[in-house]
């Protein structure tokens, strides 16, 4: 059974789905805000909602995960409930010179880029490319107005002389469960920019009105709307919506409640975020929902489970940039290529080859830890998670070489049980990932002492596969081969081989294409075609790949 500490009630609790009967589970993750490259401490937040689904789906549920992208109405006031600031695409875009729609783009790729080498679940497959499990904010203003109409309908909220909406904090007691805050602590976080019209400190905006703003939506006309939203929104409204709204943009936490309401439905299992989403963030989401619930006798909350990480800290404080602590993890994997040569120099030095983190080492690094607990980042957690991956992809490797056909042996296969039991109870109590990972590393050590059969290498490769379905930092691709002297001789005119430009096209080598490049550097050679034949080795060595040569062949070996 997997307990969780539900942020609502404060407690630990047994998960149990919604439908009691059903299999699937629904997640709700608060998403980047894509005004800039995304940091460790985002990419902590994202990854414990992965480790979280991974662990669901190891229990046998099936996950559908919606990850939202913000690309409006996020402002640089945050920490207040109705923000106030400048909207963080717009301030991006001001800054660059160029559209917030442009600016969105640029930065939703690239978080993309750093989510897909995290190897974040959601970006796998087909999911990466599916709309409904990225919903951005933009697309889904129809929902949102008609979400802030009904909710002007049932009295929870009311439009200003300017055309702005508030929700009315006064009408939902429960205002403040979620963050633990009281009254006076909610009043005092509110008194910022407080609008005359506002009938209460606390009231947050659902509708913003900024004639500055460079995204408006009109309420009541075509203006301001991408291509066919609005007559998707006339047929999600067909009487239209307040005539007091007037064009606008939307408030950051309606977003949320809207494209959740829309993708999963009306009440979800599970919703998750960082520490600082609570409030007011997770806290607003929650209030709207209930006023707008369109179902009798909705719950409180419209999901059944907050989950959320703790703080990141980077030696001991917030990043800071002057002090050299803010880290993106682009940064961290191609330090020079982001104008950050000093520290690809402190990579180097503590032993990164080339100054760059493999993005399996920072997912580790950022997993590692309780997310209950405050998680303090330093280039020596970064060392110790290499150690810790390479420890585990050389025992796996170790493994393949020498899995084959056989029985398993009662005390290997008694081990094999007992670790992965001690994993799985180390998961479902609160995904405590130090206790999981403490039973990973006692099976890698006692694999280490024995000797094993075959059918014993089997078996184990199956149980470390199953552990790695939620860790997901091995490289599970042929690491390692030779192209014999027979191999090279009867393609020593390089007939037969794909194009040498294809090959350097892919992202990445298998082992196929490893090897087809060997082939053409021996052909190469044989031609006297040194230039080329020196190359594809750099070409090989720059992808990670080192080449020895044989009196047998040509050995290969990824880096």
């Amino acid at each position: 059974m997997l307990k969780l500490k539900n942020s609502y009630t404060k407690v630990v609790e047994t998960f149990e789905p919604c439908d009691a009967t059903s299999k699937t589970v629904t997640l709700y993750s608060c998403g980047p805000t894509v005004y800039s490259f995304a940091h460790i401490g985002n990419m902590k937040s994202f990854l414990v909602a992965d480790i979280l689904r991974r662990t669901l789906e190891k229990l046998g549920y099936t996950v559908r995960q919606v990850m939202n992208i913000t690309d409006v109405g996020h402002m640089t006031e945050d920490h207040l409930a109705d923000a106030t600031g400048e909207d963080k695409l717009a301030k991006a875009a001001r800054e660059l010179g160029t559209d917030p729609y442009k600016v969105a783009a640029h930065y939703e790729e690239a978080f993309a880029r750093d989510a897909t080498a995290l190897r974040l679940s959601i970006y796998k497959g087909q999911e990466a490319s599916d709309p409904s499990l990225h919903p951005r904010a933009t697309a889904h203003v129809p929902e949102m107005l008609v979400m802030i109409d009904r909710l002007i309908t049932r009295g929870y909220a009311y439009p200003d002389s300017h055309g702005q909406v508030y929700f009315d904090v006064s009408k939902f007691p429960a205002y403040g469960r979620l963050s633990g805050k009281v009254l006076d602590e909610l009043e005092a976080g509110s008194r910022v920019a407080v609008r005359e019209e506002k009938r209460d400190a606390r009231d947050f905006a659902l509708w913003k009105v900024d004639d500055k703003h460079l995204m408006k939506w009109d309420p009541h006309g075509p203006e301001g709307w991408p291509k066919g939203d609005y007559e998707r929104f006339q047929a999600l409204a067909p009487k239209g919506v307040d005539v007091r709204i007037k064009a606008g943009f939307p408030g950051w936490h309606i977003e949320c409640s809207a494209m959740s309401r829309a993708h999963l439905g009306a009440v979800i299992d599970l919703h998750t975020g960082g520490e600082d989403n609570i409030f007011p963030h997770h806290e607003c989401e929650i209030a709207q929902s209930y006023g707008a619930a369109e179902e009798a006798n909705p719950p409180v909350s419209f999901a059944k489970y907050w989950v959320h990480g703790r703080h990141l800290l980077v030696d001991g404080k917030k990043m800071s940039k002057r002090d050299g602590t803010f880290f993106t993890a682009r940064e961290l994997f191609d330090p020079r290529a982001c104008g950050r040569d000093e520290l690809a120099e402190r990579l180097i030095a503590i032993g990164f080859d080339n100054g760059k983190v493999p993005p399996t080492v920072l997912r580790y690094a950022l997993i590692a830890n309780q997310h209950v607990q405050p998680m303090n980042f330093t280039l020596d957690v970064l060392v110790q998670a290499k150690s810790n991956v390479e420890r585990i992809q050389t025992r796996y490797e170790r493994l393949l070489e020498a899995a084959g056909d056989g029985e398993v042996t009662g005390e290997v296969e008694t081990t094999l049980r007992a670790c992965e039991a001690e994993f799985d109870a180390g998961l479902s109590d609160n995904l405590n990932m130090p206790v999981a990972l403490a039973a990973v590393w006692k099976l890698v050590v006692d694999l280490n002492q024995r000797t094993l059969s075959p059918g014993d290498a089997t078996a184990a490769l199956t149980v470390i596969d199953r552990i790695d379905s939620v860790l997901d930092v091995l490289d599970r691709r042929v690491r390692s081969g030779i192209v014999t002297k027979a191999r090279l001789d009867a393609n020593e005119d390089g007939k037969n081989l794909d194009d040498i430009a294809q090959l350097r096209a892919h992202d990445s080598l298998d082992a196929q294409r490893v090897e087809a490049l060997v082939l053409h550097r021996h052909a190469a050679k044989k031609r006297k075609d040194f230039a080329t034949a020196d190359a594809i080795r750099k070409e090989l060595d720059a992808q990670g790949v080192g080449l020895e040569d044989l009196p047998a062949g040509v050995r290969w070996r990824l880096k």
